[in-house]
């Protein structure tokens, strides 16, 4: 019951955090306030002593007058708990809940011990921890007012602990321009539908495969023309970076063993979670052989590609 309340007032401590972000005006502001949580998330998941972390918070709090807004704004939606839509069991635990939070060398602190509006988000951003702050993140980033700045995000996602193992050439890659999956309107009648995605510029076709994993709940992008990386677009799964090939191919045009074994080693080269080659085609009996050697690879023919229309899939 107690690990339930707790995870419903973090739930509820994300959404205060993201709506604070999401309803400043400026997109500019919005995108320090998305580095600053990034930022953020670093000093939490660090070594320093609970002092030293509240100091560093503190002083990051203070950097920015974007930032002091979020914080504010925080503050005062938190100090009026009592009206929000919190259930009671939660208004009930909230302030015993974050007066338990461990500070300085054992004591515990509460709202009032810091004596100002600033350090409530500082104590909340510890109570939140690392993760948290991901969280805080990514409900952020899916708001259409964001996006448009996925070049300065990105910098968030590749410090993300989930990208430590990704190698630089992935990185960079995030980095070099990247574009912003895009959803296309689609006919409604399957042979349509088909003949709509074989007829697909095949950098839109990225851009519109990719979007699959954006609405999934995934951090996602699609790499430049020009990039090396081997893949055509990047999403950050819980467990690690995803790689995606897109083979915007005729129907004719099957899809054969020599791309899947390069795919491979595009997935081992930038230590990938997993991988997935997308095509408007089918694939051919050997890839599929060379595909079931390896659980990091998925394939995705014209068949279940246009499921996916029908029933969004999950990754």
């Amino acid at each position: 019951m107690f690990n339930s309340v707790t995870e419903g007032i973090k739930k509820w401590l994300v959404g205060v955090f993201a709506s604070a972000i999401k309803h400043m005006t400026r997109p500019e502001d919005r995108v320090i306030a998305i580095q600053w949580l990034g930022q953020s998330r670093e000093v939490v998941a660090s070594d320093l002593r609970p002092v030293e972390k509240f100091k560093k918070l503190n002083e990051l709090i203070n950097s920015r007058a974007a930032i002091k807004a979020v914080a504010g704004s925080v503050s005062e939606s938190v100090s009026n708990y009592r009206s929000s839509s919190l259930p009671w069991s939660m208004k009930i635990a909230l302030p015993a809940t974050l007066a338990a939070i461990p500070m300085f060398g054992g004591q515990a602190a509460g709202i009032a011990a810091f004596g100002g509006a600033l350090g409530v988000p500082v104590l909340l951003l510890i109570f939140l921890g690392a993760a948290g702050i991901t969280s805080i993140i990514e409900t952020v980033v899916t708001s259409p007012g964001v996006r448009p700045h996925i070049a300065e995000i990105i910098e968030v996602i590749i410090n993300d602990e989930r990208m430590r193992r990704a190698s630089a050439a992935m990185k960079a890659a995030m980095r070099d321009q990247p574009v912003d999956p895009a959803p296309f309107a689609m006919p409604d009648e399957e042979v349509a539908r088909r003949e709509y995605l074989l007829e697909m510029d095949p950098f839109d076709f990225e851009k519109y495969i990719m979007n699959f994993f954006k609405t999934a709940g995934l951090e996602s992008l699609v790499t430049p023309k020009s990039n090396d990386l081997g893949a055509d677009g990047i999403a950050v799964h819980d467990n690690g970076p995803i790689v995606v090939q897109c083979k915007r191919n005729g129907s004719e045009n099957k899809v054969g063993r020599p791309t899947v074994q390069q795919f491979k080693g595009v997935i081992e080269e930038h230590n990938a979670w997993r991988g997935y080659i997308v095509t408007t085609s089918k694939f051919t009996e050997e890839a599929i052989s060379s595909a079931a050697l390896s659980e990091k690879v998925e394939l995705v023919d014209i068949d279940m590609l246009l499921q996916w229309h029908i029933a969004a899939p999950t990754f």
